[in-house]
């Protein structure tokens, strides 16, 4: 080994124990979300803060442990998500496999310092314990029950004697086994309840019965029967059948978002309306606006008051005072906002002239909603993904809205649609965002988007959603129907401007003849969605039927099925959509021998869907 390569070795080795060059180094860690990295007391800490928590006193959060590599992992996404909506921020310290020991518990004070003390949040958070978590919270909380809201866990140990052993646990104490088997009234979390009861923390844990790893009759079973024979106040949920697992009822459990959110400190949850959703105009200028949300963390009195206000190009409205349902800690007020966006919707809770909490909704807009149906050219099936340019551009599934880039949250398939673009040159024409509600399943037939018990002679070529009566007829299963309707449902009355529907080929010259539709049956079908349709939403939202039923070059349409979706505007039952048929060429898959569109083909689609629906709303809006 030559002189420079001994230096470089002596470098390598002083780089990994020299404690200056590890501070230096920036701490790694990857989160479920989006949040902060950094070093306490040389451990690894975290913090993923809510937006818009705003309260003068303190900000909330929650005390996540184990804080090990991988954890926090994916599936605490949904309750993390949960608890920043709520204005409630979600932290911990990765202190190794401490099993609650002194040394363990050092560094929770130290955590818990620079949380309170230098990022201002509050001095009693609700410790989230997963696991062996449990041990580490609960023996913190139990020397500091006047630093703690109260307690969560998922299958938590509280019990170190049953896990991971007195044995296993020794070594983190810095003892051996005889030794800490001597102090585990001084030690173990499971014997060392009274101050928390004394305190009145609440505790909470949803623990399956048949757990092998984290036994429930040895923790969270004893812990709460310890707990409430003190005095204490515990709420126990016990899955049956479930084990030491990631079953998704451990991690997207209501009770336990309640429970946090209950004992967190004052927070205010804004439910209506969602991110990125887009609200339909009620006219040219303006639309109406449903604010709703809920309190927690705060006793009601009279001189507590609900606040909200829009936000305009950075230009705050002012304060409106919403009414609050005493009984369920509930406000809601429609708020009159301009057409455009995006729009910033902000709530706070005040006691007299003290702001409690604070809560905001970054991206709301008043524009232009459509619901899209239809099978796969309504859908994500096509050759290359498209993206919205103008960002002004939502899709909704159901649950959530989100910018409304490939694939299309709520329909089938995993590429492209004409969606983007149609969405687009609506925003430009009429400088409003657009919402999109997309449902359309590949291979479908009219057939399988009837209600159900809807019959007809002869099944489609897929029966995927039909099923054969004894009398030899088919029905409908009506899944589709549940799914298509419940989504316009969810809008409201009025809620979005028309239904653009783009269906046909599956009905259309089937290799089995039988499955193939006649014009004058595929007419009576459509009709019968439509109608039906109208009659579940309670109000007579406008259709727009494209002619679709071309398969490939040679079968290049039906004249039967285009005949069909033609007479239905004729007949004033919907309104005329785009001519797709005529779309052909390299505008389709394949250098052209494909069913769906290509990349171009998706922008000539949509340019064509723009063509029929933007003169239309030229008129009507």
């Amino acid at each position: 080994m030559n002189l420079k390569t001994t230096w470089l070795a002596w470098l390598v080795i002083f780089s990994l124990q020299s404690p200056i060059v590890r501070l230096c180094a920036a701490p790694q860690k990857e989160l479920p979300l989006p949040g902060e990295v950094f070093v306490v007391d040389g451990r690894t800490a975290f913090l993923i803060a809510a937006k818009g928590n705003g309260a003068t006193k303190t900000k909330p959060w929650v005390w996540y442990a184990p804080t090990l590599p991988g954890l926090p992992g994916k599936e605490e996404q949904w309750m993390f998500k949960r608890f920043l909506e709520a204005g409630i921020a979600i932290g911990g310290i990765d202190v190794g496999e401490s099993y609650g020991s002194p040394a363990g518990r050092k560094f929770f004070t130290e955590f818990h310092a620079e949380m309170t003390r230098t990022r201002g949040y509050s001095s009693k958070p609700i410790l989230l314990g997963r696991s062996r978590g449990g041990l580490m919270t609960l023996s913190w909380a139990a020397e500091n029950p006047d630093k703690v809201g109260g307690f969560a866990g998922i299958y938590p140990v509280s019990n170190f004697a049953s896990y991971p052993g007195i044995t296993n646990a020794a070594g983190a104490y810095g003892m051996k086994p005889e030794e800490l088997q001597a102090q585990l009234a001084e030690q173990n979390p499971i014997e060392r309840l009274a101050p928390l009861a004394w305190a009145g923390v609440p505790l909470f844990a949803i623990h399956g019965d048949v757990d092998k790893v984290v036994p429930l009759e040895l923790n969270s079973g004893l812990l709460h029967e310890r707990y409430t024979a003190l005095g204490g106040s515990m709420q126990l949920i016990i899955p049956p059948g479930q084990g030491h697992n990631m079953w998704p009822g451990f991690f997207q459990n209501e009770d336990l978002v309640s429970f946090v959110k209950a004992h967190a400190g004052p927070n205010i949850t804004i439910t209506s309306p969602l991110d990125y959703q887009v609200v339909q105009r009620s006219s040219k200028s303006k639309g109406s606006l449903l604010v709703r949300g809920e309190l927690a963390g705060v006793t009601l009195n009279t001189t507590l008051t609900i606040q909200a206000r829009l936000v305009l190009d950075g230009k705050p409205r002012k304060w409106r005072r919403l009414a609050m349902d005493p009984k369920r800690s509930t406000f809601q007020a429609d708020l009159e906002a301009p057409g455009g966006g995006w729009h910033r919707v902000e709530a706070r809770a005040l006691s007299g002239d003290e702001v409690m909490a604070e809560s905001v909704i970054e991206h709301v807009g008043i524009g232009e909603v459509f619901v899209i149906a239809g099978q796969s050219n309504s859908a994500n099936h096509g050759a290359e993904k498209q993206n919205s340019t103008t960002g002004l551009v939502a899709a909704f599934d159901g649950t959530r809205w989100r910018l409304a880039h490939d694939p299309q949250p709520g329909a089938s398939g995993e590429g492209g649609s004409f969606i983007p673009p149609f969405g687009d040159a609506i925003v430009q024409k009429f400088h409003v965002p657009v919402g999109i509600v997309a449902c359309g399943v590949g291979a479908t037939s009219v057939r399988e988007w009837l209600a159900k018990d809807a019959t007809f002679p002869n099944p489609p070529t897929l029966t995927n959603n039909v099923r054969q009566l004894p009398s030899g007829a088919w029905e409908s299963t009506g899944t589709l129907f549940v799914t298509f309707t419940g989504r316009m449902k969810q809008l409201g009355p009025r809620g979005f401007r028309a239904v653009l529907w783009h269906q046909g080929e599956s009905d259309a010259n089937q290799d089995d003849p039988t499955r193939t539709l006649p014009g004058n049956l595929y007419r009576d079908y459509l009709e019968q969605l439509i109608d039906t349709s109208r009659r579940e939403i309670g109000w007579k939202a406008p259709w727009f039927v494209a002619q679709a039923s071309y398969h490939v070059p040679g079968d290049e349409g039906s004249p039967e099925i285009r005949g069909a979706q033609a007479s239905l505007w004729k007949d004033g039952l919907a309104l005329e959509g785009p001519d797709s048929d005529s779309i052909k060429g390299d505008l389709r898959e394949n250098g052209g021998k494909g069913v769906h569109f290509s990349g171009p083909g998706l922008r000539e689609h949509a340019a064509r869907w723009f063509d029929k629906v933007a003169p239309w709303l030229e008129r009507n809006k």
